[in-house]
């Protein structure tokens, strides 16, 4: 994977999405439509109790600490900051841009609730513009509820945060998160309403050689409109306002991302909710094929489509 391709993997993603047109959804199994797919295609309900997630989550912050303390103590001076950032490579991209100008490939996620400075988001965590005529989502640290986490402002807007990462065998990952409300007149399974107060995204490499001459086609347009690539496919997990939890969405626009619904409606509403899911179980559930390696997580809150505002929290993300 190139340089390029990681400095804003998932923009040529949320860029393709609105190619209207561009990709459509081949039938399902048993000839469903693709609402009545979604309805059947339903994962297990992932909440846990977030005082034992809690503690879990405090030793793996413990545990990657110790690891990267250890990795400083052993590292060349010159190397102390990539190794506490938790930068395995940052490679110039084959189009000849210097390593310098590209985000560097992350070995893991770097945790929010470690963040040492105030309002700043961890080193490694970049923004991303779905569209230059978008207006930006407002993203910064806060303290909430005793947790350093990202506080999540969006009003008529779209933009996010994600991590490039080396190449990684599809396991488990963990987050909380909060929102204030839900967007009521959301619905995304259709475009024109498509927003969620919450969405952590997880982007997959494969051969997209072997896609339908449409969906290549598709990668294609993205990437002379855009610039980038596109991930091979893309799972998204997301705060819906209507659909059942454990609900799999199929993306109005791109085949190529799935959405699963973790939480819904406003029941649990200025409320943490805590989750830990099985990425290849979900992939399976979602794309009916195995993944391939994850290369990027990363989450966003948007409002642009339905014009309307939402505040959420984000507590650490950790890919097992």
């Amino acid at each position: 994977m190139t340089a390029k391709m990681f400095r804003l993997v998932f923009t040529g993603a949320a860029s393709a999405l609105m190619l209207a047109g561009c990709a459509s959804h081949p039938p399902d199994p048993a000839g469903l439509s693709t609402a009545e797919a979604d309805s059947a295609r339903v994962t297990s309900v992932s909440a846990v109790d977030c005082e034992a997630f809690a503690k879990r989550m405090t030793a793996y912050a413990e545990a990657q600490r110790a690891t990267e303390q250890r990795a400083l103590a052993s590292a060349a001076p010159a190397d102390s900051l990539a190794v506490s950032s938790g930068v395995a490579e940052a490679d110039a991209g084959d189009d000849g841009e210097d390593a310098d100008t590209a985000p560097p490939i992350l070995a893991t996620l770097p945790l929010f609730s470690v963040s040492q400075s105030a309002g700043q988001l961890p080193v490694g965590w970049q923004p991303w513009t779905i569209n230059r005529n978008k207006i930006p989502t407002r993203y910064a640290m806060a303290e909430v509820d005793q947790r350093v986490v990202v506080h999540a402002q969006a009003e008529s807007s779209a933009s996010g945060l994600y991590v490039p990462l080396h190449d990684r065998d599809a396991g488990m990952v963990r987050w909380s998160w909060k929102t204030s409300g839900i967007i009521r007149n959301a619905d995304n399974s259709h475009g024109p309403r498509e927003d969620s107060p919450l969405r952590l995204f997880v982007a997959f490499d494969g051969d997209k050689g072997s896609l339908p001459l449409k969906d290549q086609l598709m990668y294609e347009m993205a990437r002379l409109t855009t610039g980038r690539e596109m991930p091979y496919a893309t799972l998204m997990y997301i705060w819906g306002g209507k659909r059942a939890e454990g609900s799999v969405v199929a993306n109005p626009h791109t085949d190529r991302v799935r959405m699963i619904v973790v939480d819904s409606g406003t029941k649990h509403a200025n409320e943490w909710r805590c989750h830990e899911r099985d990425l290849r179980a979900d992939y399976r559930k979602a794309f009916g094929t195995d993944p391939g390696r994850v290369i990027a997580v990363g989450i966003m809150t948007d409002t642009d489509n339905t014009k309307s505002k939402a505040e959420s929290w984000y507590g650490d993300i950790a890919l097992d």
